[in-house]
């Protein structure tokens, strides 16, 4: 083998030089093959990331207890707690339902997430949980009571009618995670 000296006084090798090369081709090509959700190819073009986050109206000592959201369209601000009650891996489906004031969102969820929704509904009586997708803020609901099933409605500021292409793009991102994420 063949070493050769750089001005620095350095030794490398022909064989280091070509696993070096090696090593960046397969960078290079391999970049095109992680995108979308986390890092990971996704089949779905619109995907949403849902998640229902718990208002925080704790004491808010130096900022580092939760994160601020704004819905959309009435620009209410609301402080949550940083982890969500309800991840993407335990919502199973997605409705436009409609109901007396109009058009709303229902989520199914998974046994843990009703375990979970109906635990932190009941200990935050009166706080709201906020539904997001892809880490905005698109509604969120007063918790009024315990929620005993696994469904949650909640009215989304959204249009009536983009309501119904967010809802199919919320259930083919569903099944994505479901299918392709689910840890």
């Amino acid at each position: 083998m063949e070493n050769r000296i750089l001005s620095v006084g350095v030794s490398i090798n022909s064989k280091s030089i070509y696993k070096v090369a090696v090593f960046v081709t397969l960078l290079l090509f391999s970049s095109g093959c992680f995108k979308g959700v986390y890092g990971f190819n996704n089949k779905v073009e619109n995907m949403q990331v849902p998640r229902l986050m718990i208002e925080s109206r704790g004491m808010n000592y130096s900022g580092a207890s939760g994160v601020e959201f704004v819905l959309p369209v009435s620009g209410t601000r609301i402080q949550v707690e940083k982890k969500p009650i309800v991840n993407e891996f335990d919502i199973i489906n997605a409705e436009m339902v409609k109901v007396d004031m109009g058009f709303a969102l229902m989520l199914e969820l998974t046994d843990t997430g009703r375990r979970e929704m109906y635990r932190r509904s009941v200990t935050n009586k009166g706080n709201r949980a906020v539904l997001t997708t892809n880490g905005e803020a698109i509604g969120a609901r007063v918790l009024d009571g315990a929620i005993t099933d696994n469904k949650f409605y909640t009215f989304v500021e959204i249009d009536d009618r983009e309501l119904g292409q967010f809802v199919l793009d919320l259930k083919e991102s569903i099944a994505e995670l479901q299918t392709r994420y689910k840890y």
